[in-house]
């Protein structure tokens, strides 16, 4: 576990692009940025687990007691990493003074936001009030970013067709937007990603230069793994969490992600949109390797059934221009770079979260030992950076 000292940052001598960290929203949160007339249609964080609603009102005792009792707060200052800090009892988990001091114990150059609790009320706030939902959790991460170290993401539903897809694209270019969130499973209520009606919303979208993001849980509520198997005798575990909680689920977790990338390489998207940039993020990496043989291997198996003649390069070039993928902590993650090289894996601590441990870099360091220099900031920083560029400028 890291133990900070009075001199040192978390990251050291490195400089660290972190392209996955969270906002904990407190109870009220989404709400207070929705417009008056849709806030009763948007279910409060808790109101459906009582269990959860404890936690919930025990992290705002916690925040309370850090503004007023300045021992606490040394102490929780002393503890950030620790897992007992983690989740909704985390320092700046939603308080942007807190953050900034977080962000100055990691020593981190900058850190992509994205939701947390708040996108499942999105998600499931009725249909004709989920635009206003929606944007209601764009505007309130943004107005957490105010650090310039921290970038905000903006959730983009296509669910709503190419127009206000396009309107929310807008509102992440005016912000400032460091990412634009996508689902990986499309909505029952719209055509794939890949249709020629979309064209338009990723002609947008590359126009802007913002990158696009695949996130764990934005997936339409889509599980690779069926309930059946969990009918298995065995009392399996589960935490909460937007993360699986378990092993078997653990093993379909990367699965939307594929089958999301090789509809956009198959369908012709990075073909026609060359400039778009996809980050991949806690949704793993030890699938990446032979994921990327396998996308070329179904092009080359099915060339004569499907027309793909519109691919200039092979599929997996494709993905090597485009995408960036970052791990979790504990995967062999030098073993990954060593199979699809050092360009297109990225650092990410999923701060606040649980997932992200109490030391992501002692564990990512722990599975490269060979990674050369050249690699490891190309793991830490480059690759970040280069997926980051328009919001980096």
């Amino acid at each position: 576990m890291y133990r900070p000292t009075r001199m040192s940052t978390y990251s050291g001598n490195r400089s660290i692009i972190d392209i996955d960290s969270h906002i904990l929203e407190p109870v009220g949160w989404l709400r207070e940025y929705a417009p008056s007339a849709i806030r009763h249609e948007i279910p409060e964080l808790g109101s459906d687990d009582p269990q959860f609603a404890q936690l919930l009102r025990e992290a705002e005792r916690e925040y309370e007691r850090r503004s007023s009792d300045a021992e606490f707060r040394s102490q929780a200052l002393a503890e950030y990493m620790t897992m007992a800090r983690k989740g909704w009892m985390s320092l700046g988990g939603w308080d942007p003074r807190e953050r900034s001091e977080a962000l100055d114990l990691l020593g981190f150059a900058h850190q992509l936001v994205f939701p947390t609790g708040s996108f499942n009320q999105v998600i499931d706030t009725p249909l004709p009030a989920r635009i206003e939902a929606t944007r209601a959790m764009n505007r309130g991460i943004a107005e957490f970013c105010a650090d310039p170290r921290l970038l905000a993401t903006t959730y983009v539903p296509f669910e709503h067709g190419p127009s206000v897809a396009i309107e929310f694209i807008d509102d992440a270019i005016q912000s400032g937007s460091g990412g634009i969130i996508v689902d990986s499973i499309p909505s029952s209520r719209q055509p794939s990603f890949t249709h020629p009606d979309f064209d338009r919303v990723w002609a947008h979208i590359e126009d802007s230069g913002i990158a696009v993001f695949l996130h764990v849980g934005v997936d339409q509520g889509y599980r690779p793994v069926p309930k059946a198997f969990f009918d298995n005798g065995r009392n399996m575990t589960h935490f909460r969490s937007d993360a699986p909680g378990d092993p078997l689920s653990f093993m379909g977790i990367g699965y939307p992600a594929e089958l999301f990338l090789a509809s956009l390489v198959y369908d012709g998207v990075m073909e026609r949109f060359p400039r778009l940039r996809f980050g991949i993020t806690e949704l793993g990496a030890t699938w990446l390797p032979s994921f990327m043989r396998f996308i070329d291997t179904g092009a080359r198996m099915f060339r004569r059934i499907q027309d793909l003649s519109h691919l200039s390069l092979k599929p997996s070039d494709y993905l090597r221009r485009q995408v960036i993928v970052s791990p979790f902590a504990g995967e062999d993650v030098g073993w990954v770079i060593d199979q699809v090289g050092p360009d297109i894996v990225a650092f990410s601590s999923d701060y606040p979260h649980h997932e992200g441990t109490d030391d992501p870099i002692r564990r990512f360091e722990a599975s490269m030992p060979n990674l050369d220099a050249t690699s490891q900031q190309a793991f830490y920083d480059g690759n970040g950076r280069r997926l980051l560029a328009s919001a980096l400028l």
